[in-house]
């Protein structure tokens, strides 16, 4: 194996921590770009500002992969205010970093995040075909994959990975769940019937290790589990993995939109994604089953 350094920006987040455990378990050199740069034992750190339109280039020095994940959370009420920081901060940290790698002739492999936002509000099966959906998070992850693009060709190779929900025992969606499902208080929002695309964090992690040694593979990927869930199925398999009651009315909608406002979309709307390119392309889950992935994540905590 060609030990390799990489890159990566969003490092202290779900899947960040996660890629740097595996890529340091594997003998690979790690660096990250971060606000408040800190050196440690598993990797270098060096600063970045994408407000400030800053970035340290030492970080971009013989760097073979760059994975990009930063961007603020969008699991917080969605004022006015924190809209444009879901948005501009996508699109300053990514034209930042590309316009960097361009500038020091970066050639090697570039995977950004994205989101099955992109699809919109949907029920019907979306491939990596299927066109841009209508909304806000449509809007922000049409923006935020444009903004990868370099205006003239590079040498690097460029991937975006539409996430689906990412589900781990520690961290993420399932930490806001664990409490209410082990108390038997689980069930289904609004209607029950919104496609949730979900994968496991750690095949999102094994796609992202994966794709960087498929010299051919590139353009964007629904990094999603073979097979999407309805928010009933899903919210049925949470309680039988914890062995709980499912007996709760569902959460009216109306509930929902009066205690979150506009980002109670992220709850009542959804996708049913297909990862029609990874399959072609042979790539194997370890967690293709929900209700396996479910109980792999409650009996990781």
């Amino acid at each position: 194996m060609k030990v390799q350094t990489w890159l990566i920006t969003g490092a202290a987040g779900l899947v960040g921590t996660a890629l740097q455990q595996a890529l340091l378990q594997t003998g690979h050199r790690v660096r990250t770009l971060s606000r408040s740069p800190k050196r440690t034992s598993s990797g270098d750190s060096y600063a970045w500002d994408p407000t400030a339109g800053t970035l340290d280039r030492r970080a971009l020095d013989n760097v073979d992969v760059v994975v990009h994940l930063a961007g603020a959370s969008v699991g917080q009420r969605w004022t006015p205010k924190h809209k444009r920081a879901i948005l501009e901060s996508r699109v300053q940290g990514t034209i930042l970093l590309r316009d960097a790698l361009q500038q020091c002739g970066f050639a090697g492999t570039w995977i950004q995040a994205s989101a099955v936002g992109y699809y919109g509000n949907t029920s019907t099966p979306c491939d990596e075909k299927s066109s841009k959906g209508e909304g806000f998070l449509a809007d922000v992850v049409e923006a935020w994959e444009q903004a990868s693009f370099p205006s003239q060709p590079q040498a690097w190779r460029l991937l975006h990975l539409r996430l689906g929900l990412v589900l781990s025992g520690k961290g993420g969606t399932l930490d806001r769940l664990w409490a209410i499902y082990r108390l038997g208080l689980g069930s289904p929002l609004g209607s029950g019937d919104q496609a949730m695309s979900w994968i496991h964090l750690e095949d999102v992690v094994r796609m992202m290790l994966w794709l960087a040694q498929k010299p051919a593979a590139e353009g964007c990927f629904n990094a999603t589990a073979p097979s999407a869930a309805s928010n009933r199925e899903f919210s049925q398999a949470l309680a039988r993995a914890l062995d709980r009651p499912h007996w709760a009315p569902a959460v009216p909608a109306w509930a929902l939109r009066a205690a979150m406002g506009e980002m109670a979309s992220l709850l009542l709307e959804g996708q049913n994604t297909v990862p029609q390119r990874l399959l072609d392309l042979g790539f194997s889950w370890r967690h293709p089953d929900l209700l396996e992935a479910l109980q792999s994540c409650a009996s990781s905590r």
